[in-house]
């Protein structure tokens, strides 16, 4: 016998769609059936908008607050020339103008006050997910000051091994001494950390961390594993973006760590 499972729907709350989209804007109207991008043909699903706020995305398109942006929209019967709405959606287009492939809208006339708060939530959930999830997996989380740094100096029969690995896309290694300052899980103030970092600018490893004498920051270090761990005595090595972040997120991270302990 042959069973239909429905589909599980979708949540389109303002808080989901916010989590899952990486361009989130308030804005209103200003055109229906049109196009400000000369590489989208206007189409009855597109509309152009006048940017009043920007939630999420400057750091892919730059604050198109007060800047008129084109959107591909999700149910384009909702909305006419003179509504507001909030926008949520991800980039197809940085030209001349933003054009935004929305997942969905949400009419914001005299509801903002109430949509706010989720929308913002959303926001901040989707900032905090790769924090989270390189939190889950770290050896220690620590504030701490990068007190030197130096070229990686494995033994002799290590470098001629590693030698006939290293290939195009080589990390480059390199260690720091790390200081800790305030120990958020793991560790101890005052403890120094041998903490291995991929030097290199290639494509792979172009957006590590590349740590320096006297930096401040957050570090949130995994353990080596066992190639790396034969390379140097390091205690920990950071290669993710988030592995490494400004001091001004220690609160942010503190937080993240308690809302682990609550949910285990």
């Amino acid at each position: 016998m042959l069973l239909c499972v429905p589909a599980l729907a979708q949540d389109d709350s303002a808080e989901a769609l916010a989590e899952r989209s990486t361009i989130v804007v308030s804005g209103k109207v200003v055109k229906v059936g049109a196009s400000a991008e000369p590489l989208l043909a206007a189409s009855s699903r597109t509309a152009v908008i006048s940017v009043q706020r920007m939630y999420a995305g400057r750091e892919i398109a730059g604050d198109q607050t007060g800047r008129t942006a084109t959107v591909i929209l999700s149910r384009p019967e909702r909305l006419k020339v003179g509504d507001e709405a909030y926008f949520f959606g991800n980039v197809r287009f940085v030209g001349r103008s933003l054009t935004i492939a929305d997942e969905g809208e949400i009419p914001s006339s005299g509801a903002a006050p109430a949509i706010a708060p989720d929308v913002e939530r959303g926001v901040q959930a989707r900032k905090d997910g790769p924090v989270l999830e390189r939190l889950s997996a770290a050896n220690m989380v620590f504030r701490g000051t990068v007190e030197s740094v130096r070229a990686l100096e494995p033994d002799a029969d290590e470098a001629k091994r590693g030698a006939a690995r290293r290939g195009e896309h080589d990390p480059e290694w390199r260690v720091a001494s790390v200081r800790i300052v305030t120990p958020l899980r793991g560790g101890d103030a005052g403890q120094v950390v041998t903490v291995m970092f991929p030097s290199s600018r290639d494509v792979v490893w172009f957006n590590s961390p590349k740590l320096a004498s006297g930096q401040d920051a957050v570090f949130i270090t995994h353990a080596p594993d066992k190639e790396e761990a034969a390379l140097a005595h390091a205690s920990a090595v950071v290669t993710h973006p988030f592995d490494v972040l400004p001091p001004a997120d220690e609160a942010r991270v503190r937080a993240l760590i308690a809302r682990g302990k609550e949910k285990r």
